[in-house]
Order: C-alpha cells, then structure tokens, then sequence
C-alpha cells in the first residue's frame, strides 16, 4: 500500500513491533480495533492525503480586544526552525522540548472557528463567529493586515491559488453560503443552496465542495469567469463536519461518525466506514494510507484505506475521564524530525503525541496556551503551527 510520499519516509503500521500493527502495540494506551466497516461498493485502495482542521458547536464568549499580534519577535528565519524568543509551558512527556509561542494574535470578538495558511503569501487566514476573516502577514512581524466582513459567522474558510472562500452559518433567517473572493482581481461570488450553516469545504481536482446542516455535498465548478453548480453527493444522514480531497478522491465524515469515500470521476460512494465514536465526530486527518478520526467521546481511532479498523486511542483529563477532541493536526517536531499528532480537547489543553505509538509527547495547558477550547488548527512554515479557539485569539506556535 503506498503512501502520500510527504517526505516521512512513509509510515508502515503493520510492521511495526509498537504501535500500530499485528507485531505487538505495547506503548498504545488504547485498544485494538473500534468500530467497523460499512457497505463497500468499491475496495480499491485510495491514496488520500492530510488536511486539518474541524468545527466545534459551541459559541465562544463575546467582547472586543484590539491590536496586532503580540508576544513574538521578529525572526527572519522564523518556520525554520529558529531559535529564540516566545514562552514555554505545558508539561509530561519525558525529555522532549514543547513547542514554543512565538505570537498571540487578537482582534476577533467571538471564537476563532477556522484557520487556514498560504506559504507563498506568508499569511494566516482566520475566520470566527464574529463574521469577519482576519488576513494575518508575518513577513515584518505578526500583523493583522486585512479585516473582511463576511456578514455571518464564519465556520470554514480555505485558499485556493488566488482564491478566498468561506463557508457561513445561518444568520437570522439566512441559511448559510459559500463566499468566493478572488485576491488579484477583487470579484466576489456568493454560491447559495445550501440549508442551514456550512462547517467544511474542500476542493479535489476542478470541483470545489461545501457541506453542513442539510447533510449533502454539493459540487461547484469555476467556468465561464464563475462558480456554478455541478451535482450534489448524498448519502449521509447527519451533518457533514469535515471533508478532504486528494486526486480522485473525497472524503466525507458526519457528526454521528460515518465517513464516506466518494470518487470523483464518478461522483459514487465507493466506501463507507461507521467508526462507532459514540458522541460528535469533530475532526479527520489523512495521512499517506491512513484515516485518523477523532471525536467529543475522546477518542481517536486509525483506519487503513479499505476501511479496516487499526486502533484507537483514548485521550484523558487530568481526572481519567474521556476529553473530548475538537481539532486534529499532524506536524513534525524538527526538520526530518519524528511525526506529532496534536488533539486540541475540551480541557482547553493541547495534547501531543509521538506517531505511530502514539507514545504522550507533552501537554500545553490553559497556563502556557489558550485560556478556552481551541476550535481549530493549521500547520504553519516548517515546524510551526497555528491555533484557533474560544478565547477569541490564535496562537503560532514552533517546535524549536
């Protein structure tokens, strides 16, 4: 089964002697299995890809703050692996460093929902129930360079090339929209259809998808200077929470658990997985030949691309109970360093662990990090990675 090729040399579970696999899995806290396998109406392998991110149905507090982002000094090299500056906390997870703070970024006045990140741009792009996207730049330091009011709360937003698009919640008697900017040419679209909010959006070959309350997914295809509508995929039964699409492929997962494969070139359900999480599915991350799922019952459970279960790991609270994830990221703690998967919980903690043994890599409470639940991820240049979440703020964080 091969993999995404995304420079980690690939990962192979099922030789492993830990972690993963049929050879032992001594330092998983979790247990085998979990879940199962749907309906297959295809068992060809897929070759997916990651992406991140995901939405929490919690409204954050209101109240207003003002500025740039602050607490991060200015490194030219700064996603590089630079060293210096920013703040540290948290704590376990033996003798490896922590992440550091490199900036606190404010101006949201309600929770921060979604986040996405342009490289080439060097921008951070973050959306929040506010009804506004914040455009950050840190080319000459942490700043916010660019307010968009969207007029309605924003659940999901990605960039595409030249593109801006955002997916709403409902608002009033409104039913969520897809909103389209191009950055170069400033034309703006709105793509409407949709009932209810939109918490996810994906885009996999010329098809751009959005999905949410009304529990399809609906296809848009930019032609004639345009997005216009191509067909809708339906099969779920609950909301659509989060998507991800690689080549021919899209992934598809609702809030009771089930995730779906469709392919593109078809646009038939060739796959569907009940993954048995038994509260709200909140995040997915693909990773070469493998699914992570992750949800409020505080689980995080693996899957091999035909749908087969792997593991699953439970995440606690500092009293055993389960801690519910709201968000899921895949980075890396240093330049060809070992894989860290990051699971924001509903303790407000951010807790990270080494990949595939999903060995505890260390903990970034409410002391160092967010002070209320963190709703949303990206990764960032190099080992850096961006944080969203109830407080109203975003973090940027780098492993040193």
């Amino acid at each position: 089964m091969s993999g995404f090729g995304r420079g980690r040399g690939g990962w192979n579970y099922s030789n492993q002697n830990q972690g993963f696999g049929k050879g032992g899995g001594n330092s998983y806290s979790g247990s085998k299995g979990g879940g199962g396998k749907g309906g297959r109406g295809n068992q060809q392998q897929q070759q997916w890809q990651g992406g991140g991110g995901s939405q929490y149905d919690n409204s954050g507090g209101k109240g207003s703050s003002k500025g740039r982002g602050k607490g991060g000094r200015q490194y030219s090299s700064w996603g590089g692996g630079s060293k210096g500056g920013g703040s540290k906390g948290g704590g376990g997870g033996g003798n490896s460093q922590l992440p550091v703070r490199q900036a606190t970024l404010s101006g949201h006045t309600d929770t921060v929902t979604c986040l996405t990140v342009s490289e080439a741009k060097s921008q951070c792009f973050s959306g929040s129930k506010d009804g506004t996207i914040r455009i950050w730049g840190w080319a000459n330091g942490f700043e916010c360079q660019h307010t968009l009011p969207v007029g309605a709360p924003v659940e999901c937003i990605m960039t595409l090339d030249s593109w801006l698009i955002a997916g709403t919640a409902t608002a009033g008697a409104s039913h969520g929209i897809v909103k389209a900017w191009n950055m170069d040419s400033s034309f703006e679209q709105s793509l409407e259809g949709h009932q209810g909010s939109i918490y996810c959006l994906a885009q996999g070959g010329a098809y751009l998808f959005s999905g949410g309350d009304d529990m399809g997914i609906k296809t848009w295809q930019y032609q004639n200077d345009k997005f216009e509508p191509v067909i809708e995929l339906k099969g779920h039964q609950s909301p659509i929470q989060v998507m991800k699409a690689a080549g021919n492929v899209l992934l598809s997962a609702d809030r009771t658990g089930t995730v779906s494969m469709w392919d593109l070139n078809t646009g038939t359900s060739t796959l569907t997985i009940a993954t048995g999480h038994t509260d709200m599915l909140m995040a997915m991350w693909v990773e070469e030949s493998y699914l992570f799922t992750a949800s409020l019952d505080g689980r995080v459970k693996t899957w091999q691309s035909d749908g087969t279960p792997l593991y699953e790991h439970g995440v606690t609270n500092q009293h055993g109970q389960p801690s519910g994830i709201t968000a899921l990221l895949l980075t890396t703690e240093k330049d060809g360093g070992e894989p860290v998967l990051i699971t924001a919980c509903n303790d407000n903690a951010l807790k990270m662990w080494k990949m595939p043994t999903f060995d505890r890599r260390g903990i970034l409470g409410s002391k160092a990090g967010h002070a209320d639940i963190v709703r949303c991820m990206a990764k960032g240049p190099g080992n850096s990675f961006f944080t969203g979440a109830m407080d109203r703020t975003i973090m940027v964080w780098e492993f040193l």
